[in-house]
C-alpha cells in the first residue's frame, strides 16, 4: 500500500499542476486585464464522452461584441477528474465581451 501511495503521489501532483485550454478570439488577442463576464463548471462524465453544453453569447454579452471565449481544465477541474479517475470531468468555460473603454 506504502508503494501504491508512493507512485500515486506524484502522479496526483503532476496532474494538479498541469491545465489546458482552447481560446478563440478575433484577432489573435489573449491578454486581457480584467475578469470574464462569464464563468462557469460546466459537467462532463465518462472522460468527457458524455456531456454536451451551449452557452449563449448573445445573452451573456447583450449588444457587446464578444472579445474571447474559452474552454480550460483549471487546477479543481483536474482535481475533480483526478480524483474520480475520469467519470465526472468538469470543465470551465469563460467568455469576455468588449468593454466600454476597450
Amino acid at each position: 500500500m506504502q508503494l501504491f501511495i508512493k507512485m500515486l503521489t506524484p502522479l496526483l501532483l503532476l496532474a494538479l499542476t498541469s491545465c489546458a485550454s482552447v481560446t478563440v478570439t478575433q484577432r489573435g488577442e489573449s491578454d486581457f486585464q480584467y475578469r470574464p463576464q462569464y464563468e462557469e463548471s460546466k459537467n462532463f462524465f465518462f472522460w468527457g464522452l458524455i456531456g454536451e453544453h451551449h452557452i449563449n453569447v448573445k445573452e451573456i454579452c447583450m449588444d457587446k461584441p464578444v472579445k474571447q471565449m474559452q474552454s480550460k481544465f483549471s487546477s479543481w477541474d483536474v482535481l475533480w477528474g483526478s480524483l474520480s479517475l475520469g467519470l465526472y470531468l468538469p470543465r470551465t468555460a469563460k467568455v469576455w465581451c468588449q468593454v466600454e473603454n476597450s
